[in-house]
């Protein structure tokens, strides 16, 4: 995600898939070798917000057009860096609802559809390796289609909310991670405006990322680790 964060904000993100020719790569980031305590761990909940607001799950068949225009968007398409067609997006949609990684999620006010919102979880993400994870860990992922819409403040309103529900339903989840591009300033200032703290930068097989955690309380701050 170029961004991510309280955090892709920005309307970014911060992994990009590479090929989706087979199902092995539909969803890159996602670790098949993990614990039996990190596979039983359940899907991400889905979290609420505060009306006129919405958040719901996303329909492959319903959602992918729409989404894969908003990714297409230059902002997007330079941060996310997944300007793929429709098929392909309902595929990546099709295959987070089957799995038990990730929930796609898409986010709008007063009936109208504005982003795209991916919470996963993280010990079974290719950032598990880059700090001491817990089985519980979320991350969020957030794309905002309308650069208009950021610039209001309410991806800024909206965050708190968003955190807060996403910890009240899952009271095992100790931290919420984020892990935009190290590039990402606008990313960057959000985590760390919003109280997470700075986990030190990484390299990943296909980018540099700034690694952040927003934990429930002081005690269930990380330990940053090299891979």
């Amino acid at each position: 995600m170029d961004a991510k964060t309280p955090l892709e904000l920005a309307g970014r993100r911060v992994g990009c898939p590479v090929d989706m020719s087979d199902r092995e790569v539909i969803l890159p980031r996602q670790l098949t070798d993990i614990s039996a305590e990190v596979r039983d761990v359940p899907p991400p909940p889905i979290p609420q917000l505060p009306e006129p607001y919405h958040l719901r799950v996303a329909d492959p068949e319903a959602d992918a057009e729409l989404i894969s225009e908003w990714m297409n968007r230059p902002h997007l398409a330079e941060s996310w860096e997944y300007p793929w067609p429709p098929e392909r997006w309902r595929r990546y949609l099709r295959a987070q609802l089957e799995s038990g990684f990730s929930r796609p999620l898409v986010a709008g006010l007063d009936g109208v559809d504005r982003g795209y919102i991916e919470i996963y979880r993280a010990a079974k993400d290719s950032i598990a390796a880059r700090y001491e994870y817990d089985s519980y860990d979320l991350g969020l992922h957030v794309a905002v289609a309308d650069l208009e819409y950021l610039r209001q403040g309410h991806v800024r309103f909206l965050l708190p909310h968003l955190v807060l529900s996403m910890l009240t339903l899952d009271p095992q989840c100790r931290r919420i991670m984020f892990d935009p591009d190290h590039r990402n300033t606008l990313a960057r200032r959000f985590c760390e405006s919003g109280g997470c703290v700075f986990l030190g930068e990484h390299d990943m097989s296909n980018r540099r990322m700034a690694l952040y955690a927003l934990s429930r309380t002081p005690e269930d701050v990380p330990r940053p680790r090299q891979g």
